[in-house]
């Protein structure tokens, strides 16, 4: 009998050892929950610029470039994305061949249906889905490349990316000849477009970490 009171009391200690420790680990966890919260990536919160696109591959892949285009996109469909979109191309007094490039920039936010990296993932998906695409690694957390054949006789080699709640698309395209009739080759373009776009990318990663 004298030996109940000790097997109670270990029993006891047992228990409200066990639940201590489930309340620890609540407590641990709803810390954990709230501190990823806080610190969870927002992704984009403004919309980058233009001039983002404008570094040392624009300026070898279209010398002497003057901007054509530097413009919100009107008429979005969904009020939760805001856009932009340029173009630069060379100068009609230009001693180089023609080229251009033109970049597109949406930023997404969530909504009811989705969050801002869904949403982000849909226009690179739609972009992309009909055309003879390619995955391609180290830009952004997705990126394809494809051609696009709709402006004959040259094309554009484009680059499609998601990175978080932000779709950048970057084409390229230039002529062989001065008179801007001799295509240049698809994978030429393609890979014109793929210089572009990791400058690009690279000036976005650091807006984004900055």
């Amino acid at each position: 009998m004298a030996g109940e009171p000790r097997a109670n009391r270990g029993c006891a200690v047992a228990a409200v050892t066990a639940i201590a420790a489930t309340a620890l680990a609540l407590l641990v966890g709803g810390v954990w929950a709230v501190v990823a919260l806080v610190t969870m990536d927002k992704g984009f919160e403004r919309l980058p610029e233009c001039a983002a696109a404008e570094g040392e591959a624009l300026d070898e892949l279209v010398p002497g470039f003057e901007a054509g285009i530097d413009e919100p996109i009107d008429g979005l469909p969904e009020e939760q994305r805001e856009g932009v979109q340029c173009r630069w191309e060379t100068t009609a007094d230009s001693p180089h061949t023609p080229a251009a490039a033109r970049v597109v920039l949406v930023r997404a936010e969530a909504d009811a249906r989705s969050s801002g990296d869904e949403g982000a993932a849909g226009l690179l998906e739609g972009a992309s889905e009909r055309r003879d695409r390619t995955a391609l690694s180290g830009m952004g957390d997705e990126a394809y490349s494809w051609f696009e054949p709709d402006s004959e006789p040259l094309g554009w080699g484009c680059v499609g990316t998601r990175t978080d709640n932000l779709y950048a698309e970057t084409c390229y395209t230039t002529s062989g000849d001065f008179a801007g009739t001799e295509s240049v080759s698809e994978a030429d373009l393609v890979d014109g477009a793929k210089r572009l776009a990791k400058e690009l990318q690279a000036e976005l990663d650091a807006q984004r970490e900055g």
